[in-house]
C-alpha cells in the first residue's frame, strides 16, 4: 500500500490498487453484516443521531476515550460516541434486538489503535451477557466466511495472506472462544514479569494492549479470547455488577492475538450487561470519582417503567478486525478517509 500522506491521500485513493480492493472488501464486510444481524438474529438496523447531549464511553474512569463536544445554538453537544443509549429506549417499546453500522467520534489522540472517527457495529437486546456472547461469536465468523470468500482480494491488501486465510479458518473451526477472568490475567501477567502491563489504581485496575496481546502470547493462544469480570469502578456506571462480587462487573471484551509479529492484536470487541437497578447505578456513578447523575438521570429513569427489561449489547470497531485480519499494523490504512486530530486531510 502507498505510504499514509495526508495530503496526498486523496490522490492515492484515485489510483491505487490497494484503495480499490479495500473499499471491495469493506463494501462485502458491510453486506454480510447486515445479512447475519437481519436473517440470523433477527435485530432491527436503526440508524441513530450524530449528535447526542449523552456520552456514554468515556464514563468509566478505565476508559482512554474523550467526548467530542461543540456548540449547537444556545446548547453543548457531543458528537456521538456510541448508539448505545439511544438504543436503550427502543428495547423498551418490543424491538427485543437492534443494531447499526455507523461512525463513531472520539477526541482522544489518534495512535494505531484509535482514529477519532471510525465504524462502528453496536447491537443492544433484551437478555444477558450469557445469551449475547453466541451473537458476537456468531458476527466474528460470520465476517470470517466472507472475507475467506475473496481471496483475491487478500492477496492485494493483506501483509501475509496465507496466514490470514489460516487464522481466518480457525476462528470458524472453534465451537466457543476460550475465557478467562480479569483477576486471572492479572495474575498470569504479575507472574510472567508483565506487571507494568497493569494500571494499579485506588479503584481498581486496567490492562492495557500491551498487556492483553502478552496475556494471549504467555496463554499460547491462537484463538480470540474473551476475558471477562472487570473492577467495577474501572467501567462505566451502566456495567451491571456481578451478584456473585459486587466489586466485579458482568463484561466482556474479546481480544484477538496478532496473526504475524507485530501487527494489530489485542480488544476488538467490548461488550457488557446492562444496570438493571437505580440503586446499583447511584452507587455505582459515587463510587467512580463521585460523577454527577443529574445528566443521566433520563437513563437511570428507564428502570423505573414497568416494561423495562434487563438488556445487554457490544460494539465492534470495524477499523480493527479489518486491521487484525490483514496483518496490518495501524487502523488508519484501513479506513478510507482518516480523521485525525490536529491532522489536516482532504477532502
Amino acid at each position: 500500500m502507498p505510504k499514509y500522506s495526508p495530503a496526498k491521500h486523496y490522490l492515492h485513493l484515485t489510483n491505487k490498487a490497494y484503495y480499490k480492493a479495500l473499499l471491495i472488501l469493506r463494501h462485502y464486510i458491510k453486506l454480510s453484516t447486515d445479512d447475519y444481524f437481519s436473517n440470523v438474529v433477527g435485530a432491527k438496523n436503526i440508524d441513530l443521531f450524530m449528535l447526542t447531549p449523552s456520552i456514554s464511553s468515556p464514563m468509566g474512569p478505565g476508559s482512554d476515550s474523550e467526548p467530542i463536544e461543540i456548540r449547537l445554538g444556545k446548547h453543548n453537544t457531543n458528537l456521538v460516541d456510541s448508539s448505545q443509549f439511544g438504543f436503550e429506549p427502543l428495547i423498551l417499546n418490543g424491538l427485543e434486538r437492534v443494531y447499526c453500522y455507523l461512525p463513531s467520534m472520539r477526541g482522544e489522540d489518534p495512535d494505531p489503535r484509535h482514529l477519532n472517527q471510525f465504524y462502528h457495529c453496536e447491537m443492544e437486546m433484551q437478555g444477558d451477557l450469557g445469551a449475547l456472547i453466541p451473537i458476537i461469536e456468531g458476527y466474528a465468523k460470520a465476517l470470517s466466511i466472507t472475507l475467506l470468500q475473496m481471496p483475491s482480494v487478500l492477496e492485494k491488501i493483506s501483509v501475509n495472506p496465507v496466514s490470514t486465510e489460516r487464522y481466518l479458518k480457525k476462528i470458524l473451526s472453534i465451537e466457543k472462544f476460550p475465557e478467562i477472568t480479569f483477576d486471572n490475567a492479572v495474575e498470569i501477567l504479575n507472574k510472567n514479569n508483565k506487571g507494568t502491563c497493569i494500571n494499579n489504581t485506588k479503584r481498581g485496575r486496567d490492562i492495557n494492549s500491551a498487556g492483553e496481546i502478552a496475556l494471549m502470547k504467555i496463554l499460547k493462544t491462537d484463538s480470540p479470547l474473551w476475558l471477562k469480570h472487570f473492577d467495577r469502578d474501572r467501567v462505566a456506571f451502566y456495567q451491571k455488577p456481578d451478584p456473585r462480587d459486587t466489586d466485579k462487573v458482568i463484561n466482556a471484551d474479546l481480544l484477538f492475538p496478532p496473526i504475524i509479529e507485530g501487527s494489530f492484536g489485542g480488544e476488538i470487541v467490548g461488550s457488557g450487561q446492562r444496570q438493571d437497578s437505580p440503586k446499583e447505578m447511584y452507587e455505582s456513578l459515587k463510587r467512580q470519582n463521585n460523577i454527577s447523575p443529574a445528566p443521566y438521570e433520563w437513563y437511570i429513569r428507564l428502570r423505573k417503567m414497568k416494561n423495562y427489561r434487563t438488556t445487554s449489547g457490544f460494539g465492534v470497531g470495524i477499523e480493527r478486525f479489518i486491521a487484525w485480519a490483514l496483518c496490518r499494523d495501524n487502523i488508519r490504512d484501513v479506513i478510507i478517509y482518516p480523521r485525525l486530530k490536529n491532522i489536516q486531510t482532504y477532502p
